[in-house]
């Protein structure tokens, strides 16, 4: 990559047109997992104990998110591994977003990635039924939750 992207959405969006459109949630629950750790990390360096259980809190709800879109799939780790195979610099990519900044700059990068993986949630819920969509919806509400304990990490 030449350019360093201004925001996980950039640096992901980018690569959307290379999907098919049944494609799309398994990549996001790689990207979730990709940002579940990143939580565990800042969770390692917490401030505090009430910090850092609110990173792993954040870092759960990634992985719950990952689950669900997983449990939708026939075969989750063939899917995974394929979209891994085609796009295997996601973690550098993702890095890459984070490079350079501090602790705070990444908090807030990270806080808008969540809003905009709750806009896709919120997507995947319009185009489903039921208790997918229900479920969908539950997990915008997630990212939501993701994005407001950063802010107020931020905030403090």
């Amino acid at each position: 990559m030449s350019e360093q992207p201004g925001s996980i959405v950039e640096a992901f969006g980018a690569l959307l047109p290379d999907l098919a459109p049944d494609e799309v949630p398994m990549f996001l629950a790689i990207l979730e997992r990709i940002a579940g750790s990143r939580y565990r990390g800042w969770a390692q360096e917490a401030a505090d104990d009430i910090e850092r259980a609110g990173l792993l809190a954040c870092a759960e709800r990634e992985d719950e998110i990952a689950v669900f879109i997983e449990s939708l799939e026939a075969d989750a780790a063939a899917r995974a591994a394929d979209l891994r195979g085609r796009f295997p610099d996601l973690q550098e990519r993702y890095d890459a977003v984070m490079s350079g900044l501090d602790r705070t700059e990444q908090l807030r990068v990270q806080a808008e990635g969540e809003l905009g993986g709750a806009d896709y949630m919120r997507q995947f819920a319009a185009a489903t039924e039921g208790a997918v969509a229900a479920r969908f919806e539950s997990l915008a509400c997630c990212e939501e939750a993701n994005s407001k304990f950063l802010s107020a990490l931020i905030a403090s």
